[in-house]
């Protein structure tokens, strides 16, 4: 991935310094992403290109007076049901998520989750929808879809009460 360059605009403590790709919308928080995140990603994504594999994305919620989702880390979802067209996450995996955040992540929070479609395309299904509107419900808490075999990717968000897709901006590991 090549190094992201742009405009600098900074809000509170997060910098929005980066490249921005794809529609960012001033109705809806801003997502701020570590290049180094974001490959880290992609290369778990990698990784089984017949089935999809998902994780979480950690970082830090906006603060009051923010309206930036910063994206610092991200932690593969293990104990998932995993298919060719499917990704379950069980309790076990809600379980592990959670301990794994509290001792090994303990300054950052879960800001999204991620999952991929290996050549189906970016797009969050019925069941993705599901997921999403129960278990990342804050309106600061966003998706990542990847395609390993296509090599896309995108981010939904919440605009309203509904979850589009949106843009995003990477943040140069340089940083």
């Amino acid at each position: 991935m090549p190094s992201p360059r742009g405009s600098t605009t900074t809000s509170g403590t997060v910098s929005l310094r980066g490249k921005a790709i794809g529609a960012l919308y001033d109705d809806a928080c801003r997502i701020v992403v570590a290049e180094k995140v974001l490959e880290s990603i992609i290369d778990y994504s990698e990784h089984d290109l017949r089935r999809e594999l998902g994780g979480f994305l950690l970082g830090d919620p906006p603060a009051t007076e923010q309206r930036i989702v910063e994206v610092r880390d991200f932690l593969p979802a293990v104990d998932v049901q995993s298919r060719a067209a499917s990704l379950t996450f069980t309790h076990d995996t809600w379980a592990a998520m959670t301990r794994d955040v509290r001792d090994r992540f303990p300054d950052m929070s879960v800001v999204g989750w991620h999952h991929t479609h290996p050549g189906l395309g970016i797009f969050l299904s019925g069941y993705d929808l599901f997921i999403h509107r129960h278990f990342f419900r804050a309106p600061w808490q966003v998706a990542l879809v990847v395609d390993p075999r296509r090599q896309e990717l995108g981010f939904f968000q919440w605009r309203g009460d509904q979850v589009t897709d949106c843009g995003f901006i990477c943040k140069s590991t340089e940083e």
